[in-house]
């Protein structure tokens, strides 16, 4: 065949391609000419085999469409059956295997099935919970919602209905008999470095070294430096930002993604038979930029997920002072780490055009105005080259590329409790401010209170808890997110709230991230307010605006006599 198999393989996640297959759960390319087969080890797969294993009981498998509950099905019929490998799915979806411990009934997708198949499936489930003297095992795949529903319109399933709502609760109401593991709450960060890992392993791309077009191809280029550690790490860190702001990618939508950001969506064909002019058009597709879906079409934006989420982590649109004189006189900076780094960026490489840029920044530098607005047009693409690329330990803040004004706070939030601490005055300060709308005194007081500024109660910082989400060693699972605790109101912290009670802190305005965080916050402060009382009959508590500090103070209003304050 002509070209590379591996980029073949990475041609049938491209939505819009003619070549384009449904994603089957095991991720593998088969036909006349090559046979491809990718596999994620996943921690969810480690527990249920070593459950059933060891104590087996039934367990059930939720998550959304492309989270790889099939392939999960499959991999677990595969490791228990004496039988010998699934080669396909029975029409019905059912299938069942003996093993060491008794018998499997393995469910792939409980919604593919007809109401009164689901109803006696579960109902016997329900019955070997109670009972199991069969030693018969289910592992069912299922939408969460569709589940429940038809838990809640059977009332035969009442029991199982109770069990599975606990679970859902917590996962720590797993028990031997019964265990549900949601793949929603896998971090998507932990499976994008083993594809990685995976996908730029030299032996995928050997038969590349005998290609006549190679120092052309746009595809290889993309390989050599997304193979990078420096690269791979700060992929990394745009899918642990995800994790951060509490959004899930599906396998599915990860591998959608990641084979668009090594092709573009081209193939060898491409690239071997393309001319002059359309060789300029591959260059297009660099890895930075397909990474956030610039220059896609608007069907092709809205078929891959990663883009909708990316499209504000953006580096290309964080104008910044420093990287923007980096990009245009970094060379000439006077500082020998900082020119060497220039010129290693901005070189004679494909991406580069050849050293065309350099020729248009010299242009640039002598004042032709001709050249100047296209020039400008350099300035996102370059911005998203430093972001990947730029080594660390160079004195250039490359992190201001990121939206994220405290994003370094909040990692180590995560993995500090004394900086925790430190910062509950902060998230303090920021709630206050938010409650009332004005611009609240800094202080270790929590207040319920809300735009009217009456205070319904006040939290001083002992009884203020800021916790962090639990790793868990079941699925991968990274800790995300933070709770702020008061009582038994609990606030979710993730990236969006902690950024914006940050910045109101500091002395931002009240609009950005409004959008993001306004339902979160208005929730808690509402169930704040709820729990609190009035800690005296006899006094009232408001804010009030202090005129020479220009901030609103607490301020105490005493009923005298029953008939007036004074």
């Amino acid at each position: 065949m002509r070209g590379n198999s591996f980029v073949m393989y990475l041609d049938q996640f491209n939505t819009l391609s003619p070549n384009h297959a449904k994603i089957y759960d095991e991720y593998m390319l088969e036909n006349d000419t090559v046979a491809y087969e990718f596999r994620v080890e996943t921690a969810v797969e480690k527990t249920i085999i070593q459950r059933l294993e060891s104590n087996p009981g039934h367990v059930i498998l939720t998550g959304n469409a492309g989270d790889g509950k099939t392939r999960l099905c499959r991999t677990i019929y595969n490791h228990f059956s004496i039988e010998g490998g699934l080669e396909s799915w029975p029409s019905e979806g059912i299938v069942e295997c003996s093993f060491d411990k008794g018998r499997l009934r393995i469910v792939k997708d409980l919604s593919e099935l007809r109401d009164d198949v689901i109803e006696r499936e579960l109902l016997r489930m329900q019955s070997l919970i109670e009972e199991n003297t069969e030693h018969i095992y289910y592992v069912i795949a299922a939408n969460e919602g569709k589940l429940t529903k038809f838990l809640s319109q059977h009332s035969s399933l009442d029991v199982l209905a109770r069990d599975v709502r606990r679970r859902f609760e917590s996962y720590h109401h797993n028990t031997a008999t019964l265990a549900i593991y949601n793949l929603l709450d896998v971090t998507s960060s932990v499976y994008l470095e083993k594809v990685l890992d995976e996908w730029t392993k030299e032996e995928n791309w050997e038969s590349c070294k005998a290609c006549p077009r190679q120092k052309r191809c746009i595809i290889h280029l993309n390989h050599t430096r997304m193979k990078q550690p420096v690269v791979k790490n700060r992929m990394v860190e745009q899918y642990r930002m995800l994790d951060f702001l509490a959004i899930h990618l599906t396998m599915r939508e990860l591998l959608i993604h990641m084979s668009y950001v090594f092709t573009g969506g081209y193939t060898c064909i491409d690239v071997l038979e393309a001319n002059y002019q359309q060789i300029e058009q591959q260059i297009e597709k660099v890895y930075y930029q397909n990474f956030f879906g610039v220059g896609v079409s608007e069907g092709a934006f809205s078929e891959i997920k990663a883009f909708e989420v990316f499209v504000y982590q953006d580096p290309g649109k964080q104008a910044d002072g420093e990287i923007d004189d980096f990009i245009l006189n970094g060379d000439i900076s006077g500082d020998e780490e900082l020119e060497q780094a220039n010129l290693s960026l901005f070189n004679q490489d494909l991406d580069m055009y050849r050293g065309y840029f350099v020729r248009q920044l010299q242009l640039y530098r002598d004042h032709d105005q001709a050249t100047r607005q296209d020039f400008m047009l350099w300035f996102p693409r370059l911005r998203r080259k430093i972001y990947f690329e730029f080594l660390e330990g160079i004195p250039l803040a490359v992190e201001r590329l990121i939206p994220y004004q405290y994003i370094r706070e909040y990692k180590q939030a995560l993995e500090d409790s004394r900086f925790r601490k430190q910062i509950r005055k902060k998230l303090i300060s920021g709630l206050n401010r938010t409650f009332s709308q004005r611009l609240v005194e800094s202080g270790d007081v929590l207040y319920a209170t809300n735009r009217n500024l009456l205070i319904y109660g006040r939290y001083y910082d002992d009884r203020v808890s800021v916790m962090v989400q639990e790793k868990r060693q079941d699925i991968d699972h990274l800790s995300s997110h933070m709770f702020l605790q008061v009582k038994e109101s609990r606030l979710l912290v993730n990236l969006y709230i902690f950024e914006y009670l940050f910045r109101i802190a500091n002395g931002g305005t009240f609009n950005l991230l409004k959008q993001e965080t306004n339902i979160l916050i208005d929730t808690f402060k509402n169930e704040l307010i709820r729990i609190s009382s009035v800690d005296d009959e006899e006094d009232l508590y408001i804010l009030r605006l202090d005129p020479e500090a220009g901030e609103y103070v607490r301020d105490e209003i005493s009923i005298v006599g029953g008939h007036g304050y004074d």
